[in-house]
C-alpha cells in the first residue's frame, strides 16, 4: 500500500459532458464518506462518519493544487471530488480558497450535501464557479433508504444548508437527482422532492439513474423514457444527464479497449486513472488490461510504487 507521502491526489483530466476536461482532486480515500448510497459506482463506504478530519495532509494538498496551477492548459475546470466525500477534509475550505487564488481556471466541487450546514463549508462553496449537491429524497425515510446516511444526518438541516447556500453563492449551484427503481421515483416521492427543490431554488436540477455497477444490488435503474417523464415533471429547470447510450446498449470489448488504448496513447495511466476515465469498475478493467498486456498492446512500468499502463 502506498504511503501519504506517495499519494497522487490528482487524476485526470477525466472527459465530462457537463464540465469539460475536469481534472480532480481528491481529498478524501476511498472510502471515507457521510453516506452509503444505495447506487454509488465507487462501492460500499468502509468509513461510514462525520468527523472532519485532515485526511490528507496539507503539504499534499497544497502540492496538487500547484500542480494543476503549471498544467491548467490540459483541463477546462479543477473539480474537488474523489472516493468519498471532499469536505470531509479538514483543509477543504484552505484547499477551495488556495486553488481560487492560484488559478485561472474554473472550480467545481461534487458534494453529497451532507455538510453544507458548517458555516466553514458552505463559505467556501460560495466562491467556487459550480457546486453540483445531490438531494436524493424528498421524504426522511427514503432518505435514509437509498442514501444510508450517518445516523447524525437529518434531510431538514440538509435542504436548510443547500438554501443557504443558494442565497449567498457567487458562482452556480447544479442540484443533481440520481433515481433509484420502485424507491424514490415514486409519484409520492417526486412531489416531496420537487416542494424541496422548489424552496433551494437551485439554478439546474440534473437527473440521472443508476448507469454502472452500483454498491447494492437493490439498485436499479429507470429507463430513459421515465427519466424524461420525471424531467417533465420538476419543471423547466431540470435536464437528463443519463448517457446518450441507452441502458440496454453496452460497449463491446472491442470499443472499450480502443478507448482505453487510445487514453494510454495521451498519457500513461493507473488502474484508477483509467476507471474513472472510462467510467468502469477496477476489477472489470484489470480484465481487459491483463489481455492487453498479454498481446503487448499496452505495456506496464512502476513509477513511485504505482503501476502506470502505457500504449
Amino acid at each position: 500500500m502506498e504511503s501519504q507521502s506517495e499519494k497522487v491526489l490528482l487524476f485526470g483530466p477525466v472527459f465530462s459532458r457537463r464540465l469539460g476536461r475536469s481534472l480532480g482532486l481528491e481529498l478524501v480515500p476511498k472510502k471515507v464518506c457521510t453516506m452509503d448510497c444505495l447506487y454509488c459506482e465507487v462501492g460500499k463506504t468502509n468509513y461510514l462518519t462525520t468527523e472532519r478530519q485532515p485526511y490528507y495532509p496539507w503539504d499534499l494538498i497544497e502540492e496538487a493544487i500547484f500542480k494543476a496551477k503549471e498544467s491548467q492548459e490540459i483541463f477546462d475546470v479543477l473539480t474537488f471530488t474523489g472516493s468519498g466525500e471532499p469536505t470531509l477534509n479538514l483543509y477543504f475550505s484552505k484547499a477551495i480558497y488556495l486553488a481560487k487564488k492560484h488559478l485561472s481556471k474554473p472550480i467545481a466541487v461534487l458534494t453529497n450535501s451532507s455538510l453544507i450546514n458548517i458555516s466553514e463549508v458552505k463559505e467556501a462553496l460560495a466562491g467556487v464557479d459550480l457546486v453540483l449537491a445531490s438531494l436524493d429524497a424528498g421524504k426522511v425515510e427514503t432518505f435514509k433508504k437509498v442514501n444510508q446516511p450517518h445516523p447524525s444526518l437529518k434531510l431538514s438541516e440538509i435542504v436548510k444548508g443547500l438554501k443557504d447556500l443558494r442565497k449567498i453563492m457567487k458562482g452556480e449551484l447544479w442540484l443533481e437527482v440520481l433515481l433509484v427503481k420502485n424507491i424514490n421515483d415514486k409519484v409520492e416521492e417526486l412531489r416531496a422532492l420537487k416542494e424541496l427543490i422548489e424552496e433551494i431554488s437551485p439554478h439546474k436540477i440534473q437527473l440521472n439513474t443508476v448507469v454502472r455497477p452500483p454498491s447494492y444490488e437493490e439498485a436499479k435503474a429507470l429507463t430513459l423514457e421515465e427519466l424524461h417523464e420525471v424531467a417533465l415533471f420538476l419543471g423547466e429547470k431540470a435536464e437528463v444527464i443519463f448517457p446518450k447510450r441507452s441502458l440496454k446498449e453496452r460497449e463491446t470489448k472491442g470499443e472499450l479497449e480502443k478507448k482505453l488504448i487510445n487514453y494510454l496513447a495521451r498519457r500513461p495511466a493507473t488502474l484508477k486513472e483509467l476507471s474513472m476515465a472510462l467510467g468502469k469498475g477496477e476489477s472489470f478493467l484489470e480484465k481487459i488490461i491483463k489481455n492487453l498486456l498479454k498481446e503487448r498492446k499496452i505495456f506496464e512500468k512502476e513509477y513511485k510504487n504505482q503501476i502506470f499502463y502505457y500504449s
